[in-house]
C-alpha cells in the first residue's frame, strides 16, 4: 500500500523514500505525522508482508526504513533480513512499543541502525536524521574508495607502462604492452594505439587490447576525424598534449578518450582508452593518463635518439648507477627468473649519515665526490651492476642474493655493508670517515614484487633513523604497528570533530586539613567502539601528530567553562590545574590563548592552574620559562607534574617559575616496602619547604601512604584514596556532598569509589 503525505510539502525530488513495514495504518500516520512535525519531507510506502516489502525494494526503492517489530504472520527481524539480503545499505530503524532491552541489542547487532519506542516517538526525528546522515556519510567514502581503486588501478598501469618504457627497446612490443597494461591493470576495457603513416597519411592502428583489428581501425578513424574537427574549431597549439573525448555513433557505440602522442612538437599518434563507464573522466584520472602518453611520448622519441639519452634518462649521470624506476624493474627481473641468482634475495636501501654537513663543510663539489666514491666502492663488491641503484641524494639500493637460506643472503649484505665504510674517504686530501644507515628487506619473507620489497626497505631504513640504529630489518610486526597507530590517529581526528574527548576531575586533598584543596582534569576519550580509552594510549599520538594543540586548546576551554558553571552554582571554590604539552609551551601565543579563558572571573582562590613535565623544560628552555612566568604574573600556579622522573637540578629548580611539586606515583607506591624510596620522598618534600613550593603526593591508595605523608609533612594527597577521576556531574556530587572536604574511609570517598 502506497501512500504520499501532501500538505504545503516541498518538491518532490528534495523528499526522502520512507518504507514503514506496519500492520496498522494509524501507527503510520502516526509516524508519518511526527516526520512531518520534524520536517522532514517525505514520501511514505507501507507494507506488511514479506512479497510486498520485497517488491517495494525494488520498485519503491526506499531511502530508509522504519519497522515495526511484531506483525502478524511477519517479524520485524525477518523485514531487517531481507532488508541486510536486498538493500544493505538502506538504514534500517524499529520503531517499536513491544520491542525490550534484549530484543533491540540483538535487532542493532544484526544490522538495524537504532530503535525508537512508540512511546517516544519525540525521538524519531532526530533518530531518523543521523540515520540519513551516517548513511550518506556511507555512500560518500563508498564512491571515494572507488574512485581510488580506479585511480590506483590506473596509477599501477602508469607504473607498469613505466618500467615497460625502460626495459623494451621494439617500438611495436612497448605499444602492444602499454595496451595490455590499460586493459588489465588499469581496468580500461579497450586500449589502442594508431600512428600516423608516412604513406597513407592516416591514423592506423598498430597495437590494441580488448577490440578487434577491424574495432580498433574504426575507432582510430573516429579519433582522426575527431582531431581534424578541433584543427578547424580551435587552435590546438597551445596544448597540442590536451586529451579529448568523442562518441562512436557506429556499430561500437562507445566513449573514447584521445591522448595525443607528441614527438619533436608534432602529433605522431594517439592513445586511445575506452572508459570504464559513462560520464565525466575525474580530472585526477584525466592527470595520469596524460602522464602515461606524455611517458609514451618520451619513449618514442628515445627510440629515435642515441644511447645517451638512455643514459640521462634512467641511469643517475654522476655515479653511473640506475635509478630506482630502472632498480625495481631489475629487481623484478630477477624475481621472476631466479636462474644463477637463487631462491633468496635481500634488498637493502642506505642513506649517507650528516651527507649535508659534508656539503657545508667542504663543499658541494665535495658531497658529489663522496658519491661518486662510495659508487665506486659498491661496484667493486658487486660485479653484477644491475644489482645496484642510487635513488637520489646520499640514498643508495642494492640486492643481496643467495642460493642458501635468506639467513645467510642477510649475513653476506651485512658482510658488504660492514666492509663498505670501514675505510675513510679522501676528500680534498683529507680522510673524512663517513657511516651510513640501511634498511633491509627479505624476498619472499618481506615481499613478492620490487615495489613492496623497496618500500619496507625504505621503511626500515626510517625506523633506523629514528631509533638511532645503524641498521634496520623490516618487521611485520612494527608494520602492523605503524598501521595501527596511522588508524589510531584517523581516529582521534574524528573523535575531536565528533567531540567524544570529556575531562574527568580527580581531587588534591589537603593531608592536614583533608580538605579538597584544587583539583585536576585529567582527559579521556569516550571511544563509541571500544568505551573509554586510557590516555597512555592516545596521549603520545596526540602529541606526534600535533592534534594535542587542538585538544589542549579544548581541555583549557573545557576545564574554564566548568569551573565557571561550579562558581555560578555557588559550590567551594576550587582551582583546577590543566596538563600543558610541551608542544603546547612552544606555541608564540599560548600564554594568550590560556588566559582569554580565565579573565576576568577568575580569583585566588578559583580559577586554572597549569601542571608541566619536567621534560618540557630540557634544553634551550628560556622561550618557555619566559612564558611561565607570564601566567605566574597572572595569577595561574605552575606544578611540576612527576617530579623526580625528570631532568630538573637543584640548581635550575631555584630559578624555575613554579609554585607545586608533584611527587610522582611510582615513588609513593613503594614507600611501605622501599625505605629508598620514603628517603626520597621526604627529600623532595625538604626541597619544596626549602624553596617554599607546595608539594603533591600523586597515587596515594592507602592509609598508611597518607599517614607517612603526614609525617613526612606533604601538604596535598591525590590518588584512589580520596576519589578515582570522576566526570564532571559526579565531581560537583562530590564537591556538594562534603562541602570542600574529603576523608579517606569516610561516606564522601566511598561514595566516589563506587562510582
Amino acid at each position: 500500500m502506497a501512500e504520499e503525505e501532501k500538505s504545503g510539502e516541498p518538491d518532490r525530488r528534495e523528499r526522502i523514500r520512507v518504507l514503514l513495514v506496519e500492520d496498522m495504518e494509524v501507527e503510520a500516520e502516526l509516524t508519518s505525522r511526527h516526520l512531518r512535525k520534524h520536517g522532514i519531507a517525505h514520501l511514505v510506502q507501507r507494507v506488511d508482508t514479506d512479497a510486498a516489502m520485497r517488491a517495494a525494494l525494488r520498485e519503491f526503492k526506499p531511502t530508509i526504513i522504519l519497522s515495526d517489530f511484531s506483525l502478524p504472520g511477519f517479524d520485524g527481524l525477518h523485514a531487517l533480513e531481507i532488508a541486510r539480503a536486498c538493500a544493505p545499505e538502506v538504514p534500517f530503524i524499529f520503531v517499536s512499543g513491544t520491542i525490550g532491552e534484549e530484543r533491540a541489542i540483538e535487532a542493532l547487532r544484526r544490522g538495524a541502525v537504532d530503535y525508537v519506542l512508540k512511546s517516544n516517538l519525540a525521538r524519531l526525528g532526530p533518530a531518523v536524521r543521523r540515520a540519513l546522515q551516517e548513511s550518506e556519510a556511507r555512500s560518500v567514502r563508498r564512491r571515494q574508495e572507488q574512485q581510488i581503486s580506479r585511480l590506483t588501478g590506473v596509477l599501477r598501469m602508469l607504473s607498469g607502462i613505466n618500467g615497460a618504457v625502460v626495459r623494451i627497446r621494439d617500438r611495436t612490443e612497448l605499444l602492444l604492452e602499454a595496451c595490455r597494461l590499460s586493459v588489465t591493470v588499469g581496468g580500461y576495457p579497450t586500449a589502442f594505439v594508431g600512428l600516423h603513416q608516412p604513406k597513407t597519411q592516416r591514423l592506423e592502428p598498430v597495437a590494441h587490447q580488448g577490440a578487434d583489428p577491424l574495432i580498433a581501425h574504426t575507432l582510430c578513424e573516429l579519433l582522426e576525424n575527431r582531431m581534424a574537427q578541433e584543427g578547424q574549431s580551435r587552435n590546438r597549439a597551445r596544448d597540442l598534449a590536451a586529451p579529448f573525448t568523442c562518441q562512436d555513433a557506429g556499430a561500437t557505440d562507445t566513449a573514447v578518450i584521445g591522448l595525443p602522442l607528441i614527438v619533436d612538437k608534432t602529433v605522431v599518434g594517439v592513445l586511445g582508452v575506452c572508459p570504464r563507464e559513462h560520464g565525466a573522466i575525474p580530472e585526477e584520472e584525466l592527470v595520469m593518463l596524460r602522464e602515461v602518453a606524455a611517458n609514451l611520448s618520451f619513449a618514442l622519441q628515445y627510440l629515435r635518439q642515441d644511447s645517451r639519452v638512455r643514459l640521462l634518462s634512467y641511469f643517475d649521470v654522476l655515479t653511473g648507477l640506475a635509478k630506482r624506476a630502472l632498480f625495481c624493474e631489475r629487481l623484478g627481473r630477477i624475481l621472476r627468473d631466479s636462474t644463477g641468482f637463487g631462491p633468496h634475495h635481500a634488498i637493502a636501501v642506505l642513506d649517507i649519515q650528516n651527507l649535508s654537513a659534508i656539503n657545508d663543510a667542504f663543499g658541494r663539489h665535495a658531497g658529489d665526490q663522496l658519491l661518486q666514491l662510495l659508487a665506486d666502492r659498491l661496484k667493486r663488491r658487486f660485479e653484477d651492476t644491475e644489482l645496484l641503484a642510487h635513488f637520489g641524494g646520499g640514498t643508495f639500493a642494492l640486492v643481496q642474493p643467495t642460493d642458501r637460506s635468506a639467513v645467510a643472503g642477510l649475513e653476506a649484505l651485512n658482510e658488504h655493508l660492514d666492509h663498505l665504510f670501514v675505510e675513510p674517504f679522501s676528500l680534498q686530501g683529507k680522510d673524512v670517515p663517513v657511516a651510513a644507515r640501511s634498511g633491509i628487506a627479505l624476498y619472499p619473507a618481506d615481499g613478492g614484487d620490487p615495489d613492496t620489497l623497496v618500500n619496507r626497505a625504505e621503511a626500515s631504513l626510517r625506523g633506523a633513523k629514528e631509533s638511532g640504529l645503524r641498521r634496520g630489518h623490516y618487521s611485520a610486526e612494527k608494520h602492523a604497528e605503524a598501521l595501527a597507530r596511522v588508524a589510531l590517529e584517523r581516529k582521534l581526528r574524528l573523535a575531536l570533530e565528533r567531540q567524544q574527548f570529556e575531562l574527568h576531575y580527580q581531587p588534591k586533598v589537603g593531608v592536614k586539613t583533608r580538605r579538597i584543596e584544587g583539583v585536576e582534569a585529567l582527559i579521556r576519550w569516550n571511544d563509541p567502539d571500544s568505551g573509554l580509552v586510557s590516555p597512555a594510549r592516545f596521549l603520545p599520538i596526540l602529541e606526534e601528530s600535533g592534534l594535542i594543540l587542538e585538544v589542549g586548546d579544548w581541555v583549557i576551554e573545557r576545564a574554564a567553562r566548568d569551573c565557571r558553571q561550579w562558581q555560578q552554582q555557588g559550590l567551594p571554590p576550587v582551582r583546577i590545574a590543566v596538563n600543558i604539552s610541551p608542544v603546547q609551551l612552544r606555541q608564540t601565543d599560548f600564554v594568550a590563548r590560556f588566559l582569554k579563558h580565565t579573565h576576568p572571573w577568575a580569583t585566588a582562590s578559583r580559577g586554572l592552574d597549569a601542571e608541566i613535565t619536567e621534560g618540557a623544560l630540557v634544553g634551550d628552555s628560556s622561550a618557555a620559562i619566559h612564558k611561565l612566568k607570564m601566567l605566574r604574573a597572572a595569577g595561574i600556579n605552575i606544578a611540576i607534574d612527576d617530579f623526580g622522573t625528570g631532568y630538573s637540578s637543584l640548581s635550575r629548580l631555584a630559578h624555575l617559575p613554579i609554585d607545586t611539586l608533584k611527587i610522582d606515583r611510582s615513588f609513593i607506591s613503594e614507600m611501605g616496602v622501599d625505605a629508598r624510596s620514603k628517603r626520597l620522598v621526604s627529600i623532595i618534600v625538604s626541597i619544596a619547604r626549602a624553596f617554599g613550593l607546595v608539594v603533591v603526593a600523586e597515587g596515594v591508595e592507602s592509609q598508611g601512604q597518607l599517614d607517612t605523608l603526614w609525617q613526612l609533612g606533604c601538604d596535598q594527597s591525590q590518588g584512589y584514596l580520596h576519589s578515582k577521576p570522576l566526570p564532571a556531574q559526579q565531581f560537583v556530587a562530590l564537591l556538594e556532598a562534603g562541602r570542600g572536604f574529603q576523608s579517606p574511609g569516610g561516606e564522601s570517598a566511598d561514595h566516589a569509589k563506587a562510582d
